[in-house]
């Protein structure tokens, strides 16, 4: 069994696989995947270049600056190391209710249904607005389907100090009620324009899948 440290899981050339409408469209493979959830304009694309190294005219997946524009289930693929996986936002969005639901419906089907390929949801939180009750119900669903998740905050570089610190105290207050305690990697602070705590992600979703790998192998 191969074992990934977080460079090493990154390390290979990521592409652009597909776009899922439905659960039907997922793409059939056997790597672990890692999804990326979070509010609509949290930062998901913008952390996947960073986790990938796409930056510049190269960016893997293209950054909305109006809220809700990521509609499907978007794949990626890391070498034959990883799949990422980029979740419709939730929450406010510019598009009908009907539609929103229909993300909404989209995303608890994926999580509740994918079983033990999906290794780690990251639950991006940005890091100016905090936490909010919608990012803490999402949480409880992943933590009632059996669905492994961290928290990452995101965009730390657009927020002061004290205001950072309070973010990341109530986000691991949040997440030790859900699952009863906190472990290193579990709240990770980062920045995609500076880069900041990317590392520290990249290591802590590598210990994800080590782990998965370790507990089905």
């Amino acid at each position: 069994m191969v074992k990934f440290s977080g460079r090493t899981l990154f390390e290979a050339t990521a592409k652009f696989l597909l776009s899922a409408p439905t659960l039907g469209h997922c793409p059939k493979h056997r790597l672990p995947e890692v999804a990326l959830s979070g509010r609509s304009n949290v930062g998901k694309s913008s952390l996947i270049n960073a986790l990938t190294r796409s930056e510049g005219k190269k960016k893997l997946a293209l950054v909305a600056k109006t809220p809700g524009r990521t509609q499907m289930l978007n794949f990626f693929q890391v070498g034959k190391n990883v799949m990422l996986v980029d979740l419709p936002g939730y929450g406010f969005a510019k598009a009908p209710k009907d539609v929103v639901g229909a993300w909404t419906k989209l995303n608890e089907e994926y999580m509740l249904t994918r079983g033990e390929q999906l290794v780690c949801t990251v639950v991006l939180i940005d890091s100016r607005r905090g936490m909010l009750p919608i990012d803490f119900e999402w949480m409880c669903m992943l933590r009632e389907g059996g669905v492994r998740f961290k928290i990452a905050l995101t965009k730390a570089d657009r927020c002061k100090e004290i205001e950072l610190e309070a973010a990341v105290q109530a986000c691991r207050e949040q997440y030790e009620k859900v699952c009863g305690s906190v472990q290193r990697g579990d709240v990770v602070v980062t920045s995609s324009k500076s880069g900041d705590g990317i590392v520290a992600l990249k290591t802590a979703i590598a210990d994800a899948v080590n782990e998965s790998a370790e507990s089905t192998g």
